[in-house]
């Protein structure tokens, strides 16, 4: 009998996968990469100030000393890198902001995550930035596609990893474990985002499915760190940048639009000013939650059925430190902090 039966190889089951290996596990990772994974396409931005009002993200003390320390081991671990720790730099929109931020640096609240302050115009670019900006660190992005792969070959190389659709009417709940084909698991994981709503079993937790497009482009200069306010502006190389994203509550398809399109180029033009040229747009569903917290924990009637899920546009901050939470959570017995547990919506279910 293996360990662990996980449903899902976008960033949630990527790195609980690799960390469940870590832990001597014994996994099977079910996948269909051709579906329309949230992670493909995703910005893969950290980032501890977010917001209109620029404000401390959730939980920010937690999860982020842990984030470029997973990355890192990550990348030796896999024989790669995706990791890209280039900081972000955010325009203040007066010198009201720019004091408010200048006097926060003695605050240990939010000096953990200021690597400077600038009180004039950043000259690297046509940067809207009259007031200065602050430039935040650690922070920066996850190339997800690179990792997704790396990550897949690994698993494949130690036959942990099948390519095929998981079908809910191939598997058999027994008292203590999962049949599956031929196979029997101790412990089965949904790791599957908006999927999982197609799901007898977790079909009822409160996802809340949102669309989001993010335009690839060219500029003439090169930029060195991330740009963000009002949309983000991520160096990839080659002077190549991506730029996004937007938020669709309700949408028909997942083709891009040229309405998404201009939506994401008028707010460019409000933060930058220099040349971009298109290369293409690409879109994809995140898997926000009703109360934006992710949902993980235990099914309600079944034991050993787990779902790991709900982590929207954060998921590349929040997953290393929940993905450690969850294992000793299954594993250990540990609480899981109401914030995320799962049992807070188990009002909705009904078997």
């Amino acid at each position: 009998m293996k360990d662990y039966l996980i449903i899902g190889h976008g960033l949630a089951g990527a790195l609980l996968s690799q960390s469940l290996l870590d832990k001597n596990l014994q996994i099977t990772v079910l996948d269909t990469p051709q579906s329309n994974h949230s992670s493909t396409v995703a910005a893969g931005l950290y980032n501890p100030v977010t917001g209109r009002k620029m404000v401390k993200t959730w939980m920010a003390d937690e999860h982020f000393p842990v984030i470029e320390p997973f990355y890192r081991a990550l990348e030796i671990k896999l024989g790669s890198r995706f990791l890209y720790d280039i900081g972000i730099y955010r325009p203040f929109v007066s010198f009201e902001e720019q004091n408010d931020w200048d006097a926060q640096q003695s605050d240990s609240k939010y000096r953990p995550f200021i690597s400077s302050i600038h009180k004039e115009s950043h000259q690297a670019v046509q940067l809207q930035d009259p007031y200065g900006g602050i430039h935040l660190q650690p922070a920066g992005y996850i190339r997800i596609p690179q990792l997704l792969a790396d990550s897949r070959d690994y698993l494949i190389t130690r036959n942990c990893y099948r390519e095929e659709k998981f079908d809910e009417g191939q598997l058999t709940i027994e008292p203590d474990h999962v049949q599956y084909g031929k196979e029997s698991y101790r412990q089965l994981i949904y790791c599957n985002g908006v999927s999982a709503l197609e799901s007898k079993l977790f079909g009822w937790i409160p996802l809340r499915p949102v669309k989001g497009e993010i335009i690839r482009a060219e500029m003439h200069k090169k930029i060195d760190t991330i740009y963000n306010r009002g949309v983000f502006v991520i160096p990839i190389g080659n002077h190549q940048v991506r730029i996004g994203s937007n938020y669709q509550n309700h949408f028909d398809d997942l083709s891009p639009t040229e309405a998404a399109q201009t939506e994401i180029t008028k707010k460019l033009n409000n933060l930058l000013h220099e040349p971009t040229k298109v290369i293409d747009i690409v879109a994809g569903v995140r898997p926000a939650t009703k109360d934006r917290r992710p949902i993980i924990g235990k099914h309600p009637e079944y034991e050993h059925i787990y779902v790991f899920n709900g982590f929207g546009s954060k998921g590349v901050s929040l997953i290393p430190y929940f993905t450690s939470r969850f294992i000793a959570f299954v594993e250990d017995q540990q609480p899981m902090s109401q914030d995320v547990d799962v049992s807070r919506f188990y009002s909705l279910y009904s078997s």
